[in-house]
């Protein structure tokens, strides 16, 4: 029989995310409210909290552009209090494939490049 939450730690991403995908669902307080938080355990425990880059590619026909995609990654930077060294880049095609050459070359746009903890 196994422990009640065996394995949770081993399983899980151990990201304290500032909850972008609740920012695609307009729900701006819950961003800025995980953001703040996010920010607490980034000051308090820094040694515990590593920044860390994601890559959000970007295809031809996908459901958001590099507009769309760039003021959301801002809004995003700045209602989860990112700090200015750490905001969104929004990179080329040639940087997409360069920060990451297996992305599905075919219709790539460019990428978002964003910060989690």
């Amino acid at each position: 029989m196994q422990d009640f939450a065996q394995g949770t730690s081993s399983r899980s991403t151990k990201l304290v995310h500032g909850g972008l995908r609740y920012l695609k669902q307009f729900q701006i307080g819950v961003v800025a409210e995980t953001g703040k938080e996010r920010a607490i355990v980034y000051e308090n425990g820094p040694h515990v909290t590593t920044p860390e880059w994601m890559l959000l590619p970007m295809h031809k026909g996908g459901t958001f552009g590099k507009f769309s995609t760039s003021i959301g990654l801002g809004m995003y930077d700045r209602l989860a209090g990112v700090k200015k060294s750490e905001r969104k880049k929004m990179l080329s095609k040639k940087e997409t494939l360069a920060k990451e050459p297996l992305v599905k070359k075919e219709g790539l746009k460019g990428g978002g490049y964003y910060v989690e903890y």
